[in-house]
């Protein structure tokens, strides 16, 4: 968390954050800054490497900024910002404003962290769900009679991460030699290649 105040030369700079050995991109501050542009509002930055909740406070002319983790909501956020201005507006002394930030930030650490573990466990859940669909779906393709054996082979090579010949075999109802044919055509045509290690194929990807 920390402050951004305005200097008439440098622009947005910053006056008061915790932990203080954070290193903060200049270009996150001046982009803070002129997205307020001095007026008194909230607002949310989420980018690839930044995540963040600022308001700014027209009367002591300062803008208060919450780094959020990247998974986080800024709505959720929003009373602590509140908590704080309300800390700002009694005109306290910088030393005093440090103690109200680290209260804040430590009381937002706990709350993320819980957050976080629900947002992913709901995601990996829902990654679950997905992965057995795509399962059923590919095993109903593979037992469809109208693709031919070079078809069934690249499917079952999709729903499962390598298979050797006698795998493919059971899987596949056609003879030795024509197996050996279309595998042989699949691999000059760069569709599957073979592991001689494992004595497996695989979906060739490049």
């Amino acid at each position: 968390m920390f402050l951004i105040k305005w200097d008439e030369i440098e622009g947005g700079i910053i006056n008061l954050q915790y932990p203080e050995d954070v290193d903060i991109p200049l270009n996150v501050v001046q982009q803070i800054q002129i997205s307020h542009n001095f007026i008194e509002s909230f607002i949310t930055i989420k980018e690839k490497n930044w995540n963040s909740i600022s308001f700014y406070n027209e009367n002591k002319e300062i803008i208060i900024v919450l780094v959020l983790d990247k998974y986080a909501d800024s709505s959720d956020y929003m009373e602590s910002v509140e908590e704080f201005n309300k800390e700002l507006e009694k005109g306290l002394s910088d030393k005093e404003l440090l103690k109200h930030l680290k209260r804040v930030l430590n009381i937002d650490v706990f709350r993320t962290r819980d957050e976080v573990i629900a947002k992913l466990s709901n995601e990996v859940a829902q990654l679950k769900m997905l992965e057995y669909d795509y399962e059923r779906r590919l095993a109903k393709l593979a037992d469809l009679n109208f693709f031919g054996v070079s078809g069934k082979v690249l499917i079952l090579l999709v729903k499962n991460d390598s298979l050797n010949f006698n795998e493919i075999r059971k899987l596949v109802n056609t003879s030795k030699n024509w197996l050996e044919k279309v595998i042989h055509t699949l691999i000059k045509n760069n569709a599957i290649a073979y592991n001689p290690k494992s004595k497996n194929y695989f979906l060739k990807y490049s």
